[in-house]
């Protein structure tokens, strides 16, 4: 037993009889012991608050990331898509030139 303990049970063992003292001592030791929990548990909380903050921060950086990034891609496919329309545009220019200088060669 701790000293604040006996110093109780010395107070209480008087008036209450020591059985009662200690059944007195029990409970204000049990509600102390509950409320330290308590206390515990409320700064867990604060400590998992600030954690989620935090995974909140890095996930809307890593978020703005992503959307740069997806961007980027949109664009490198858009430049190949157009690059690729073009090439298309020019084999089939060369493949008319090609059919219609067959066709003026066998009239």
């Amino acid at each position: 037993m701790s000293v604040e303990v006996m110093e109780l049970f010395d107070i209480f063992s008087g008036p209450l009889g020591k059985e009662k003292a200690q059944v007195v001592v029990r409970d204000i030791e049990t509600l102390i012991s509950d409320h330290k929990r308590e206390l515990a548990t409320k700064e867990d909380l604060r400590g998992v608050r600030e954690d989620i903050q935090k995974v909140d921060t890095r996930l809307s950086e890593t978020e703005l990331k992503l959307t740069k990034e997806i961007e980027s891609v949109r664009l490198e496919i858009e430049k190949a898509k157009s690059s690729l329309v073009r090439w298309f545009a020019g084999l089939l220019i060369a493949y008319t030139g090609v059919i219609v200088t067959i066709l003026t060669l066998w009239k």
